[in-house]
């Protein structure tokens, strides 16, 4: 048989490995975390006092061993009690003052024993004898290990007991394990209790089964989930928001420290007096709505101040009382109202964009007011928003400064230098984030650019279009304070929109230069290749006629070639001036329909004259039509009328305009001609748009006059 002391060497070097894994590989924090640490604990020292007991002779050694095993006996079950209980009712603080009260129960009872046996008060030797018949020492071990084993099944108990939490505080296999564990060590720890006068060789049964504890309280440890669980008293304390908790009579039965610092008053002195005491409003407030949770904010005058609270209003279930939330936002109330200025500053300048857009006369001035519109709102000192087209075929980019503003941007120099290091530092070609240049930035790509800049700070935006470099927007400031992170960001949600409109305009411009050069196209096709195309045929009948010596009437075949080669010229002057650019808000209506006359009806062999009032006061927009209205008239008459002499007459009437266009032309019979023809229909269309009466008379070699009159 294997010796008993090998025996006994083996499970206390287990129940020694056992306690030293649990002390190297234990949590920094969490729930149960001083209980499991000393158990772990309690075990390294059972492995050495339980292994000891049968080594020592010496008798009042052997018996002082004897006590302390007894004191682990009876802790380290209310170290595995304590660690149950504080995960089955989530709480630290707790379980930490019921193991100190348990572990003090072993010590209480050795006391008792030892004040008995020293000053002979309680119950003799002889006495404790007769009572369980056996000596002082084994009854304590008797008392110590009834303790042990009752604490032992209390834990088994509260592991398998519902909680008022719904999650589960263990994985099945962890506590199978440690539920077994127990069970064993109550099992192992009964078999020592029925032989009390061999307790002190049966210790290797106890520390057998607290070594399994110890294994499982390990596994379980290592298994479960390490979280840190705060009490509810602590998290009262520990929120920022004032706390109130009132009775159904509004009487006040708690603050938390928040609310005592608002209110400046202790809980102790306001328990059990009325909430309004603190809220003088509270009437109001309670009695504004019935609903189940109430929220206003308001001022009230604490302690001669004034501040500013949210106050949240919740009921509780069957009307059992109120909790009042309280929340000082009064250093936050000037900030909010910044940010809506900033809101309302953002909408102000978006809007004025629009109406730069609708109302500059050119490309240069609505970037030069909108560059003005942006720096004044962002207090910059300089400014310049530069246009970034890339050059077909290469890997190079055209910068186009369109607008500019203050001294630091008049230096060319300046300028060149910052789109030398967007370049060389790739910026173009990568995410094309917003960029603050100073002197303390940390590229050194952009440190000659930040030399010449000197004292200012310069924030660099990018225009982008989905992703689309348009451009970019610059913008300075002197000191050393430069842009604020809110303010990039709401430069760059301007930019945004600016981009957008960039894009919106050059689409819109290039949709109508490409709808233009079909038209024109057209045109060309429809008037003067057709012209040129009959001076072409009439030549060459011409020419075979008298190759041939068939009689041709010359006189009228070379009129025919003079008409036809004077009206391809009338058109290819009408053609040319059409594709000059035509801006009626820059020259005003009667300057630019006289250019009209004088560039191509004046050089036709068209007498045209212009009869009209000094000044003519209109929308743009009717000018505009009305001008079209003019255009598709006179290109009737150059092209079909056939006439010597147009007179355009435009007059200023005290709710109206007058306009009347007369050629003494081949004219038409509108009786039998429809008038919905492409040019005539045109001018219909546009009359309509603007609401005037139009009205045309024509017939045959008499000419035609159009009449139309547009409502002021």
């Amino acid at each position: 048989m294997i010796p008993a002391i090998v025996i006994n060497a083996l499970i206390s070097l287990s129940a020694l490995i056992v306690g030293a894994f649990i002390l190297t590989h234990r949590r920094n924090q969490g729930t149960g975390y001083a209980s499991y640490i000393a158990y772990g604990i309690c075990l390294i020292l059972g492995a050495i006092t339980f292994f000891a007991i049968p080594q020592v002779t010496n008798l009042p050694i052997k018996n002082g061993i004897f006590i302390f095993t007894c004191l682990l006996v009876g802790c380290m079950p209310s170290f595995v009690f304590s660690y149950f209980l504080g995960n089955a009712t989530h709480d630290q603080r707790l379980p930490n003052r019921i193991t100190l009260i348990l572990a003090i129960i072993p010590v209480l009872i050795l006391f008792i024993f030892a004040a008995q046996s020293l000053l002979g008060e309680m119950y003799s030797a002889a006495d404790l004898q007769k009572l369980a018949g056996k000596p002082p020492l084994d009854v304590l071990g008797w008392l110590i290990q009834t303790y042990s084993i009752s604490l032992l099944v209390a834990s088994v108990f509260l592991t398998i007991s519902p909680t008022r939490y719904k999650q589960k505080p263990f994985k099945t296999w962890s506590l199978i394990a440690m539920e077994s564990a127990i069970i064993v060590t109550v099992v192992l720890e009964s078999l020592s209790f029925t032989k009390l006068a061999e307790v002190l060789t049966n210790y290797n049964l106890l520390l057998a089964g607290f070594a399994l504890i110890g294994g499982s309280l390990f596994f379980m440890d290592q298994k479960n989930p390490q979280v840190t669980l705060i009490s509810r008293e602590e998290l009262f304390d520990s929120i920022d928001d004032g706390i109130i908790i009132i009775n159904s009579k509004d009487m006040i039965l708690a603050l938390n420290p928040a609310a005592e610092n608002l209110f400046g008053i202790p809980s102790e002195r306001v328990y059990g007096n009325s909430v309004e005491t603190i809220l003088t409003n509270w009437s109001s407030i309670s009695n504004s709505n019935d609903a189940r949770e109430t929220e206003f904010r308001g001022s009230i005058d604490l302690n001669q101040q004034w501040h500013h609270l949210s106050v949240r209003i919740i009921k509780l279930d069957d009307e059992k009382g109120k909790i009042i939330f309280l929340r000082d936002i009064t250093q936050r109330k000037d900030p909010d109202e910044l940010r809506q200025l900033a809101r309302e500053e953002m909408f102000n300048l978006l809007r004025s964009f629009f109406k730069t857009a609708t109302t500059s006369q050119s490309s240069n001035d609505f970037f030069r007011d909108v560059l003005f519109q942006i720096t004044y709102s962002f207090h910059a000192e300089g400014g310049a928003i530069c246009l970034i087209d890339p050059l077909p075929n290469s890997k190079k980019f055209k910068f186009s400064l369109m607008a500019k503003h203050g001294s630091i941007m008049e230096e060319k120099t300046n300028i060149i230098s910052l789109q030398e290091a967007l370049v060389s530092s790739k910026w173009i070609f990568g995410t094309k984030e917003p960029l603050v240049i100073s002197r303390d930035m940390d590229n050194t790509q952009f440190s000659k650019t930040a030399q010449l800049f000197g004292n200012y700070v310069v924030a660099v935006i990018p225009l982008l279009y989905n992703d689309q470099l348009m451009g970019m927007l610059l913008q300075a400031r002197a000191g050393e304070n430069g842009f604020s992170p809110d303010e990039i960001v709401r430069l760059s949600v301007v930019t945004e929109e600016l981009a957008s409109f960039i894009y919106s305009d050059r689409k819109r411009k290039s949709d109508i230069a490409l709808a233009e050069r079909h038209r024109l196209a057209q045109d060309l096709h429809d008037s003067i290749t057709q012209k040129l195309y009959g001076l072409v045929t009439l030549t060459e009948a011409v020419k075979l006629g008298l190759e041939s010596g068939t009689p041709v009437d010359e006189n009228r075949m070379v009129d025919k070639i003079s008409d036809n080669a004077r009206q391809a010229l009338r058109e290819m002057r009408l053609f040319l001036f059409e594709l000059e650019p035509v801006d009626i808000e820059r020259d005003g209506l009667v300057a630019t329909i006289q250019q009209r006359l004088a560039s191509v009806e004046g050089r036709s062999g068209i007498q045209a004259r212009m009869l009209s009032d000094n000044e003519i006061l209109l929308s743009v927009e009717k000018e505009t039509e009305i001008y079209y209205i003019v255009e598709e008239a006179l290109n009737n008459i150059l092209k079909h009328a056939n006439a010597k002499s147009v007179v355009v007459k435009l007059k200023q009437r005290k709710d109206s305009i007058f306009l009347e266009i007369v050629d003494n032309g081949v004219g038409f019979d509108s009786e039998h001609v429809k008038l919905g023809g492409k040019g005539l229909g045109n001018i219909k269309e546009r009359a309509k748009r603007i609401k005037g009466r139009l009205k045309i008379d024509s017939s045959p070699e008499q000419g035609t006059k159009i009449s139309l009159v547009v409502p002021i």
